[in-house]
């Protein structure tokens, strides 16, 4: 039996665990693989102590010891599972990456150019402008951008170096890196979570609803996953009070184990978030922070809520695992102009979403009830028939492994043959 090691975050409340518990699955489902996660101890690695820095350098050094056992080896790079630090991420992938040749990296977020010159516009305008603070923050953002960008081009180089197979989400991703680095070995596959066989489950939102005592009447909107700027939720606030009394924001997320503070304050993100919806009458009663879902309860949740809402600002990520879970699981999804989404459309033709300029608040209130007009009696209960789905992506994963795969479709079956 082959043996298959996934180095990533597991235990955690974050995308990457999730996203790495669906792989695990679906790769020993579809294998006669022995799988199994190593787990990246955050707390360690995150550290910016100098004597805890140098435990987190022996942690990694544990990890890649560990891995050079396994037949085959995936390592899920989103930066700051390794570290805070450039130079302790850069460090401890180059580590992992020279521990075993079958080893594939999954870039998450593999930005590698910088923030557009009308991003850096906008800065330099505040600041002229005498718009002090939030002019810093423009330019200040871009700059951490551009370092995120330092770190992935250094990262991809040093896989390019062993000679390594890299996972990307979005064919511009691939692209980037063949121009940059005249390398090809690069395979594209959207994320996918939503089991194949996941059927739309209201039975969690109808309990939810009645908790909260909300009618049968009332348009349920979702948004999910951690309470961050990126997502929007200011945006939605302001389409929201624009909407009739019966539509409804459901918030289900928590705040960013990173933003949590020592001293009980709450984060100013969310705090904003509160006070608004405090100060504005005509959101009271209206909006629901409901926390953190299970993985199960959320993809059901994500079925069944009328609209999704993905109010997304622009922020280098080419993959979203929230974004992935509302395009297959819901029947009618809301999401912005992001580059993100552009991509995955080109590559999944789904059918049950509109789209609106990042920040116009009026046209996602308009497209909101465009899409509640939409008669989907007679839809299917998948939004869309793809060639990617969890079995595809087993395959681009453990692919290299002798004779692993098992209990494919046939379509299954072509894209392997393809993908070799």
């Amino acid at each position: 039996m082959s043996t298959f090691a996934i180095v990533s975050s597991y235990s955690e409340s974050c995308g990457n665990a999730s996203f790495t518990r669906v792989l695990h699955d679906s790769i020993r489902h579809y294998s006669n693989a022995s799988v199994e996660v190593i787990e990246l101890d955050l707390k360690l690695l995150q550290s910016t102590n100098k004597i805890i820095r140098e435990k987190g350098h022996r942690h990694i050094s544990e990890i890649a010891s560990r891995l050079k056992a396994f037949d085959g080896v995936n390592i899920q790079f989103e930066a700051g599972l390794y570290g805070t630090l450039p130079s302790d991420i850069i460090r401890r992938a180059t580590i992992l990456m020279q521990a075993n040749p079958n080893t594939t990296v999954t870039l998450h977020s593999p930005r590698l150019m910088e923030a557009s010159s009308a991003s850096a516009r906008a800065g330099i305008r505040k600041l002229v402008t005498l718009q002090i603070v939030d002019g810093l923050r423009e330019i200040i953002g871009n700059k951490l951008a551009d370092i995120h960008i330092r770190i992935n081009r250094k990262v991809i180089k040093n896989a390019i170096k062993n000679n390594l197979r890299l996972i990307v989400h979005t064919s511009r991703a691939a692209r980037q890196i063949q121009q940059f680095f005249n390398y090809t070995r690069v395979d594209v596959h959207p994320l996918k979570i939503v089991p194949d066989n996941f059927e739309r489950d209201g039975s969690v939102l109808e309990r939810i609803r009645s908790e909260i005592s909300l009618t049968e009447s009332d348009v349920l909107l979702g948004m999910f996953g951690y309470i961050s700027a990126y997502k929007g939720h200011g945006d939605a606030l302001k389409a929201l009070s624009l909407l009739p009394k019966e539509y409804k924001l459901l918030i289900f997320g928590r705040q960013h184990p990173q933003t949590l503070k020592v001293d009980g304050k709450t984060d100013a993100y969310l705090q904003k978030l509160i006070e608004t919806v405090l100060a504005n009458k005509s959101l009271r009663g209206r909006v629901f922070f409901l926390g953190e879902l299970e993985d199960n309860d959320f993809w059901k949740v994500a079925s069944a809520v009328d609209v999704a809402w993905l109010p997304y600002y622009e922020n280098g990520q080419d993959g979203s695992g929230i974004a992935s879970i509302c395009m297959d699981a819901c029947q009618r999804v809301l999401c912005s102009s992001s580059f993100a989404f552009d991509e995955l459309f080109k590559l999944v033709p789904y059918d049950n979403y509109m789209r609106f300029d990042i920040g116009n608040y009026l046209e996602i209130a308009t497209k909101t009830e465009m899409l509640m007009r939409r008669d989907l009696s007679g839809h299917p209960e998948k939004p869309v028939t793809s060639v990617y789905n969890c079995q595809t992506q087993a395959v681009v994963y453990a692919r290299d492994l002798p004779n692993f795969l098992v209990n494919l479709d046939p379509q299954t079956q072509g894209f392997k043959q393809a993908a070799q």
